[in-house]
């Protein structure tokens, strides 16, 4: 995978595989990592390492290897409260029946969201509503307006796209990073109890919010209209389940999107091109911002991914690259470490592979090339604020960090 970095100065390599995500040019040591160590234990990790493709390909389609650990579908800090009620729920957390049951279903659903222009419209009001937003509450601090707005705009968009009414946006974007949020602090050694409560509350809200849009909020011709209407004529969907994936629609939105445009303006702004000309699709020429916007989602898809690593924990023994590991075992899947294309059909990595593959890749992008059109109509100076080496704390998601000052996600 060619260094999406090259410009930056030379520094010493991560340490591991999860120090790798927020290193300023990770990808050497990736692709060292893939040659020589494929898949190997990590002593100072405690975890199996997948990093060659053939290994994350192996571990990813193995019936062996599931989401979550044995007997703990719902992350210990959130059980007994509407978060791990939520978690559970959640299909792409689930292997077995719960996942094989509702998945099918739910991915062909995503499958209807068509960005014809009339939707892309509305994307790009509503990520105009999200830059006025993050002024309100960043003030006049570009690089802070810069790191409210790509976590922001993905959800607007989102909500814009299924149908959520605009009034209802900020609330959504509050509820949704708290939750993000409670979920983080649950994989702590040590969570606090009062942003678990926080939670607990913002699912509590998120699910009530999904039944309304589900039962009558939504307005006719929306996703979540059509949805709502599918689902009452199949009798094998659970509704309970379907408010809960609806709002993880959003959750999963926040850190993966939110990656996605801040990446993609930081590659723009180290690799300044001239202004492209619009796009002929053979139906309508693209506006010239966008179709850079459109380029720069695409090659960070391939050289800068957001998601960059999952992880899969042995139900049962199982013999993967020639190693045998025991049930309970756990493996961090390197997926920024499989080269760009590597994968069938030459789908991204980053939205992973096999049963529980991400179906939003389409979608996704799309908001996200929206989003970085946005900065781009409205002359934001990203070579002054969007360039840099930080990136958001986080072990799993790479997002570009503007704002020295930034909190942690």
């Amino acid at each position: 995978m060619p260094a999406a970095n090259v410009d930056l100065p030379t520094v010493p390599p991560p340490a591991n595989a999860l120090a790798a995500v927020v290193h300023p040019n990770p990808y050497p040591y990736y692709q060292s990592l893939a040659a020589r160590r494929p898949f190997d234990f990590d002593a100072t990790l405690g975890l199996w390492v997948a990093a060659g493709p053939q290994a994350l390909a192996a571990v990813l389609r193995d019936p062996a290897c599931g989401v979550r650990p044995v007997g703990a579908t719902i992350p210990a800090a959130l059980a007994n409260g509407a978060a791990g009620d939520w978690f559970g729920a959640l299909i792409r957390m689930n292997d077995g029946p719960a996942h094989a049951a509702m998945k099918p279903w739910f991915t062909g659903r995503l499958a209807t969201l068509q960005a014809d222009g009339a939707t892309l419209d509305r994307l790009r009001d509503a990520s105009q509503a999200a830059c006025a937003d993050a002024y309100l509450a960043q003030g006049d601090t570009p690089a802070a307006r810069l790191d409210d707005f790509v976590f922001r705009q993905p959800i607007y968009a989102l909500a814009a796209w299924l149908g959520v009414p605009s009034s209802q946006w900020v609330d959504v974007y509050d509820e949704v990073r708290t939750l993000v949020a409670a979920m983080a602090e649950a994989a702590k050694p040590s969570p606090r109890a009062e942003a678990l409560a926080r939670g607990h509350g913002a699912a509590t809200t998120l699910r009530q919010r999904a039944m309304h849009w589900l039962d009558n909020d939504a307005a006719p011709g929306t996703w979540l209209h059509d949805t709502a209407r599918s689902a009452a004529h199949d009798d094998a969907i659970d509704y309970a389940v379907l408010t809960a994936n609806v709002a993880g629609l959003f959750t999963q939105a926040h850190d993966a999107c939110a990656g996605l445009v801040a990446n993609s303006l930081r590659r723009l702004a180290r690799h300044a091109s001239p202004g492209a000309v619009p796009v002929d699709t053979g139906r309508q020429a693209l506006p010239a911002n966008l179709a850079v916007a459109i380029t720069a989602v695409g090659e960070v898809i391939r050289h800068d991914p957001p998601v960059q690593n999952t992880r899969r924990f042995l139900h049962a023994p199982a013999v993967i690259g020639e190693r045998t590991l025991a049930r309970g075992d756990a493996i961090l899947v390197v997926l920024a470490a499989a080269p760009a294309g590597a994968a069938p059909n030459d789908v991204a990595w980053t939205f992973g592979h096999s049963a529980h593959a991400c179906p939003g890749r389409s979608p996704a992008s799309t908001i996200a090339a929206v989003g970085v059109q946005s900065m781009l109509d409205n002359n934001a100076d990203l070579g002054a604020i969007a360039t840099g080496a930080a990136y958001h704390p986080l072990s799993n998601v790479r997002i570009a960090r503007f704002h020295d000052d930034a909190s942690a996600v």
